[in-house]
């Protein structure tokens, strides 16, 4: 996480004060902690709505993308069948579309691929964070992701709320370098 300078104090004074000390301590009185889980739960709340909404955009500007194939000569047909689709078959569609317009092993072929690996790394991270049950693990500052249901196989992710920042810029950063494929090399 990059941390923004203080006009009158060193930068790595002002990064020391923002770490967090991640060891439980034993002088902590229950409401400190109380207090901790809530801001925490708070702030985690609002970064995993803005991953949603970031994660829409991606979704809605990649339909666009495919709806627009070919200067948008088949709009209205590409719209209806693009609007059925989940993101992972989008990128699909979209990996077939780059494949058949752009030489392999170009640079505008390698850009859109690799657009698309990170855009698939995203999605299963964030079918992860949608389809399990949050906690607040205030004494390790951890904010928990739990997939899978008590009775059965579970799997437990910890993140920061720095973590969680970290995620919701790449795919701010994703939605960017969509715009700027679509700008330079559209499909």
């Amino acid at each position: 996480m990059a941390v923004i300078g203080h006009p009158h104090r060193p930068d790595n004074e002002c990064k020391e004060a923002l770490e967090l000390d991640l060891t439980p301590d034993p002088g902590e009185t229950a409401g400190q902690l109380w207090t901790r889980r809530e801001a925490m739960q708070a702030e985690a709340a609002s970064l995993l709505g803005q991953m949603l909404f970031a994660f829409s955009y991606i979704d809605v500007n990649l339909g666009l993308c495919l709806a627009w194939v070919d200067n948008g000569t088949r709009l209205e047909t590409l719209s209806k069948s693009v609007a059925e689709q989940n993101i992972h078959t989008k990128l699909e569609a979209l990996l077939k579309h780059v494949a058949e317009k752009f030489p392999a092993g170009s640079k505008r072929r390698v850009a859109y691929e690799c657009w698309i690996e990170r855009v698939h790394v995203a999605r299963v991270q964030r079918n992860q964070m949608v389809h399990g049950r949050w906690g607040i693990e205030a004494h390790r500052h951890k904010v928990v992701n739990v997939v899978g249901l008590p009775s059965g196989t579970q799997q437990c992710i910890e993140y920061t709320l720095e973590e969680l920042t970290a995620f919701n810029e790449e795919l701010l950063a994703l939605e960017r370098e969509l715009a700027r494929l679509r700008k330079h090399w559209p499909i």
